[in-house]
């Protein structure tokens, strides 16, 4: 999807919030409102339908621990889903590397990710992707479970079928799952297993583990520690006994000896309570997306609110959609992932590529500001942009970096690892307001997404 111009009357396109493997999300402002939402077009791809049975899907769902669709449209072979806007941005920018993010918001998170699972549960749907990269966070800090891309239903009428589809990402997919053409599964332990290794991550900064299978060695310790063998090395060193306890008990390799939902959530460690209320502490520290409006609710949109200010015709250009520089965009925020130079323009990213090639890493240009960029199994985006001159700003590049594919704290340790080597060209980070209008016009060019 490019830049450029009106969605659909009175909506423009903002800003891309994420990159996925059929398509991509971006925010759509209207410009009489202020309103905000979430446009996530899918492509056709290699599943013709995917789209509209997501929409089917996501659209019967209502929670306040799920992201809600609000609406959707078709053209062509792309399916675009109109979703609630988390403002918040992705959980896994809240998990710094090796650290994680506390064990009091860890435990919040948590027990808000149960409370999502268990909704979905109720409504016979798995969601089947668990990860930090699909649990958003809204103006109130509250966490969204997002992308029903994966899901599916597996109980009707209350009857129950097992799933044979091997899905997720690898290092949250449960032992089951990795085996599943042979073996089919239950669908409710395989999600809590991925929403244990999330709290894992939370505590700890890292990931347990690949895959969890014997061939990797660092599951076939914890798998051998499950029935008495020595404890492992790695993450769990990091733990609370408490919270190793609780990870132990939902991380048991036999999905029949795992326990279910309500005696996790019944679990110690969840009712300890010293937790702060990030959310209610008067400020919002984090953010990898852009900012909502003054007061929170304008952006709260319901489905009748949708039909209303969504004008029922296809989209106006869905190949040509642009950011305008308008009084909406005003409220976007820097995101976590950027870097300041004090260089010139064009030697902005021939900085980052000597870098980039000195570590192995491999690159290429879509765009003379754009470069693609593969570590291992990390790929993202870097986007050079100078930022206009003023007595705060002075003048300096700014990178911003966007992950399209891999693991998120992968990605932010390559983020952080870069950010290090281009120490000696770092300029201060800017005011926002110094942010909002760069000097270079946004072209359909610039922002063509590379499907290569």
């Amino acid at each position: 999807m490019s830049s450029g111009g009106e969605f659909v009357e009175g909506w423009l396109v903002a800003q891309v919030l994420g990159e996925g493997a059929y398509g991509e999300v971006r925010l759509l402002v209207h410009a009489r409102t202020n309103a905000s939402v979430a446009l996530k077009a899918v492509r056709g791809g290699a599943e013709q339908g995917a789209g509209a049975r997501e929409a089917g899907l996501h659209r019967a769902l209502r929670h306040p621990h799920v992201l809600r669709c609000l609406g959707a449209r078709q053209h062509g072979d792309v399916h675009y889903l109109f979703l609630e806007y988390a403002q918040g941005g992705e959980l896994f920018d809240r998990i710094e590397p090796d650290a994680g993010t506390g064990e009091a918001a860890a435990r919040r998170y948590w027990r808000q990710l149960l409370d999502g699972l268990r909704y979905l549960h109720s409504r016979g749907v798995a969601h089947r992707d668990i990860k930090p990269e699909n649990l958003l966070l809204d103006h109130h800090d509250t966490l969204k479970i997002s992308d029903f891309g994966m899901a599916t239903l597996f109980r009707q009428g209350g009857r129950e079928r097992l799933l044979s589809r091997v899905c997720g990402t690898p290092p949250y997919a449960a032992p089951e799952v990795l085996t599943a053409p042979t073996r089919p599964y239950r669908a409710p332990p395989a999600d809590l297993w991925a929403a244990a290794l999330v709290l894992l991550a939370m505590l700890a900064g890292e990931l347990a583990w690949e895959r969890a299978d014997e061939s990797d060695a660092r599951y076939a310790a914890w798998s051998a520690w499950s029935v008495g063998g020595a404890a492992p090395s790695g993450p769990w060193r990091k733990v609370s006994l408490p919270a190793l306890d609780l990870l132990r008990r939902a991380l048991r390799p036999d999905p029949t000896r795992r326990p279910a939902l309500d005696a996790l959530s019944a679990h110690r460690w969840l009712r300890n309570s010293d937790e702060v209320d990030a959310g209610s502490a008067g400020g919002r520290p984090w953010s990898s997306q852009p900012c909502g409006v003054a007061g929170g609710n304008e952006c709260e949109l319901s489905t009748r609110d949708m039909d209303e200010l969504l004008c029922h015709s296809q989209p106006a250009h869905s190949d040509d959609l642009l950011a305008e520089a308008g009084a909406p965009l005003q409220r976007l925020a820097p995101r976590l992932t950027r870097l300041f130079l004090r260089c010139a323009e064009r030697d902005a990213l021939p900085a980052l590529a000597e870098q980039l090639t000195a570590r192995g890493h491999t690159y290429r240009y879509l765009h003379p500001r754009v470069m693609a960029v593969e570590c291992g199994e990390v790929r993202m985006r870097a986007w050079a942009v100078r930022v206009r001159e003023t007595p705060a700003a002075g003048g300096c590049v700014m990178i911003e970096f966007r992950r399209a594919r891999g693991c998120g704290l992968a990605f932010k340790r390559r983020f952080r690892e870069l950010s290090e080597a281009l120490r000696p060209l770092a300029a201060p980070a800017p005011p926002q307001r110094d942010l909002l209008a760069p000097l270079t016009p946004v072209t359909t060019e610039t922002c063509r997404m590379d499907t290569a």
